[in-house]
């Protein structure tokens, strides 16, 4: 390519090291990274202009060092790509060269940022918008031509989260939940308490999760806040069943994680979850709300440990997740860029 793509990259503090969306630029030698700037002088710079501009901006999340970095974007020459639009796309959406732009969050969701008429002004400023699943497309392409919509699903390190084996057969089963945004809490407290009454403590139930002293637990939930990447990672390799109930979605870093050690899910069958997880034996995706379906996926998960069932489910999980290993969506990012370099 002729020329770099500058490229917003905000970390999202709860994802682990080797996870989130802005992994994808390990694969791009030719993205630029454009970050908020660390000096302190800057900071304050920054800090003092986004207290006029916030008021002005209807992305619920657009914090000062999201606007910081949209500032860079924004005065940054040649293609761009910024990776959160869901709280970046805001005053870059000024900029003079072709954008491509990444929506994460349910269509539902962005409905609720802004009027109908709104969000066309909005994305009509960016060249090209880049999906994560298939229910994001009518929103997006009711506003644009759909040339200009891409379906390029979320990545995952395949090397970081991988399979060590199969789990110990002496141990209790482990039923893990892991994340926080969109989780159906009221599902999984129904779950736990089904599972705790049929199996009482021969099953271990862990949830790693952020934010954890908010709300209510199962008393026999075991819940994990702040663990390392190598806790969790050990955590996902273990289970003999990783439990996902979510009240939307669209892509989702659990899922792909768990997938990729090898370990089958139950989940809910909700916005691009089916998208991710496909229809083959590493995911059971129960209807949404219905704790007992969940419930029954799950014993029929812990009923298989130990046969060969159950060692068919794992290796499908693993081929699931590699379909969406970086350095294939990376493939499929390039040729996007390669229509912003053609706009110029």
């Amino acid at each position: 390519m002729a020329r770099t793509v500058i490229a917003s990259a905000v970390r999202v503090p709860w994802h682990s090291r080797h996870g989130g969306y802005d992994r994808l630029l390990d694969y791009l030698p030719e993205a630029c990274r454009v970050t908020a700037p660390q000096g302190i002088r800057s900071q304050k710079i920054a800090a003092a202009a986004h207290r006029f501009v916030r008021g002005r901006c209807p992305l619920p999340f657009y914090p000062a060092e999201h606007f910081a970095a949209d500032w860079r974007v924004l005065t940054g020459r040649g293609p761009a790509h910024v990776l959160y639009g869901d709280e970046q796309f805001w005053l870059s959406r000024h900029r003079p060269g072709p954008t491509a732009v990444t929506y994460h969050q349910p269509p539902d969701r962005l409905a609720r940022f802004m009027p109908a008429t709104a969000w066309r002004k909005l994305v009509l400023r960016a060249n090209q918008i880049i999906t994560l699943s298939p229910n994001q497309q009518e929103f997006f392409t009711s506003c644009l031509p759909a040339e200009r919509v891409h379906l390029i699903p979320h990545g995952i390190d395949t090397d970081a989260f991988a399979p060590a084996g199969t789990p110990d057969a002496s141990a209790r089963p482990l039923i893990l939940t892991v994340g926080w945004w969109l989780r159906d809490w009221d599902v999984l407290d129904a779950v736990h308490d089904r599972l705790h009454r049929r199996h009482g403590n021969d099953i271990d139930l862990v949830v790693v999760t952020r934010q954890a002293d908010r709300r209510t637990w199962h008393p026999a939930t075991r819940v994990l806040e702040g663990i390392t990447e190598l806790t969790l990672t050990m955590l996902y390799r273990q289970a003999a069943v990783v439990l996902l109930p979510l009240t939307g979605a669209t892509a989702n870093n659990a899922l792909l994680e768990t997938l990729a050690c090898g370990t089958p899910v139950v989940t809910t069958d909700t916005g691009g979850i089916p998208y991710y997880a496909g229809n083959g034996p590493a995911a059971i995706l129960t209807p949404p709300g219905d704790a007992p379906a969940a419930t029954e996926a799950v014993d029929k998960l812990l009923a298989e440990l130990g046969t060969a069932d159950h060692a068919r489910r794992r290796s499908a999980a693993r081929e699931r997740a590699e379909l969406f290993a970086w350095p294939r969506i990376a493939e499929q990012i390039r040729s996007v860029y390669g229509l912003l370099e053609d706009e110029r």
